[in-house]
């Protein structure tokens, strides 16, 4: 029925019932399957116990006429290093060194005496239109000599601070840091049919709109190169669109029926997609500029939702195949598919972390009282780990590109973030927003 019901372009639909799940409500429409004696519970959610290194960053200095600048990088660097989950940001309150005498340097034994391990110092002033922030990070244990200063000049002080912030997390992990990253998502209205696309910054400032509203929009995607894709019914057909930014997007698959649950190779030059031209959902993948290069699924079951493996050789996907919803693992060039998932019956949404080191697929499952929870799997030894659990519904992980931080979609409201082990969770979009993905 399923099959037959997607062997013609679909009506245009109402709500936001295509929003959840990359085959816009394809699988979410399938019958629920008895759990099978396969089917095993989740296993509980579990800390790491690390110590976080312990980091003050008193009031940015105003050197003249950046009063307004200063407040907003002290903010804007507090709230990066709170989020990244590495550090545990010292509260101001209980600094005991003189900060009036000490400027930009420090007295070590009077940030020891608090417990800090490092301190970021920084003084901004106003030169013309624009602002120059010079900073400074401080190891403790090492002195007063600071381990790390850079200045930064321009017009938009978040951008500075987040620039300097990057630069402390590769000082410490030697890791590109994410602070200047972007997160698309959807967000409409259920009552009128409508949904667009928005792009803001990791952290949730800056929400623009990016799709053409009056229809919907869902399901975006961002290239390597920093090219968003997503589906948009707005000639009536999920057809698949591409916008480099600031121009006009053009409508690159306008195949019959679905066009959706794009996913970039990581060199750019491919995209896998969900086709369902010939009557049945399948992967496909397509160029850029939306002819087809191969199909890499040929099975009765609805296949969807691919995701790269880091290296391109491999991709993450949903099939029904086994009887309900699972995560499923084949090469890039297609065939040989393996079950990958096999606790829980219903999963779906594979987000695969782009660090090479940690071989883990991280995904949206539901557990035995109806709840959607973020999982993880690692895709060599298939340990399954719950990174959310009590907390409400929580679907669509997506990894940052450092593969350490998650965005995800939560009943709590709007977007969150989380590290990679389910800890430090921080709200960073209050309204409404599905199927999160994080720029490269």
């Amino acid at each position: 029925m399923i099959r037959a019901s997607l062997s013609a372009p679909p009506a245009r639909p109402t709500g936001l019932q295509c929003v959840r799940g990359a085959l816009l409500g394809a699988l979410l429409l399938l019958p629920l399957q008895a759990r099978s004696q396969e089917d095993r519970r989740y296993t509980v959610i579990t800390g790491t116990g690390e110590a976080l290194y312990r980091l003050a960053i008193p009031p940015v200095i105003d050197g003249g006429g950046a009063a307004a600048a200063a407040r907003t990088a002290t903010a804007v660097m507090t709230r990066d290093m709170t989020l990244i989950g590495l550090f545990k940001v010292l509260d101001p309150k209980g600094f005991l060194a003189n900060l009036a005498r000490e400027g930009t340097g420090i007295s070590a034994q009077e940030w020891i005496n608090v417990g800090a391990q490092g301190v970021i110092k920084a003084r901004a002033s106003k030169t013309g239109g624009k602002t120059s922030i010079d900073f400074y990070l401080y190891d403790v244990a090492k002195g007063t000599t600071p381990v790390l200063k850079k200045t930064y000049t321009g017009r938009n002080v978040r951008r500075l601070a987040h620039h300097f912030g990057d630069d402390v997390v590769k000082f410490y992990t030697g890791q590109r840091g994410i602070f200047t990253t972007k997160i698309a998502f959807a967000s409409g209205s259920r009552r009128k049919g409508i949904s667009n696309v928005y792009v803001m910054d990791y952290d949730g400032y800056g929400v623009y709109r990016v799709s053409k509203t009056g229809n919907q929009n869902v399901l975006p995607a961002w290239s390597p190169s920093g090219q968003l894709a997503w589906t948009s019914f707005l000639w009536h057909n999920p057809d698949l669109f591409i916008s480099a930014g600031g121009g006009r997007a053009r409508r690159a698959a306008k195949y019959p029926g679905l066009n959706t649950g794009a996913a970039w190779s990581p060199r750019g030059d491919a995209i896998a997609l969900t086709l369902s031209k010939d009557g049945n959902a399948e992967i496909y993948l397509i160029s850029p500029g939306g002819g087809i290069i191969r199909r890499l699924t040929n099975n009765s079951a609805i296949d969807t939702s691919p995701a790269w493996s880091p290296d391109g050789g491999q991709l993450a996907f949903v099939s029904n195949r086994g009887g309900s919803p699972q995560i499923y693992l084949m090469s890039a060039g297609g065939g040989g598919a393996r079950r990958l998932t096999f606790q829980g019956n219903y999963n779906q949404e594979p987000s695969w972390c782009p660090d090479p080191k940690n071989p883990v697929v991280a995904f949206t499952g539901r557990d035995e009282s109806g709840h959607y929870d973020i999982f993880s799997v690692n895709v060599k030894s298939g340990e399954v780990k719950r990174l959310t659990q009590g907390q409400g519904s929580n679907t669509s992980p997506s990894w940052a590109p450092n593969g350490k931080l998650l965005v995800f979609s939560s009943s709590r409201g709007g977007l969150w973030l989380m590290n990679a082990d389910g800890l430090n969770q921080h709200q960073v979009h209050r309204g409404g927003g599905l199927t999160p993905t994080w720029s490269h």
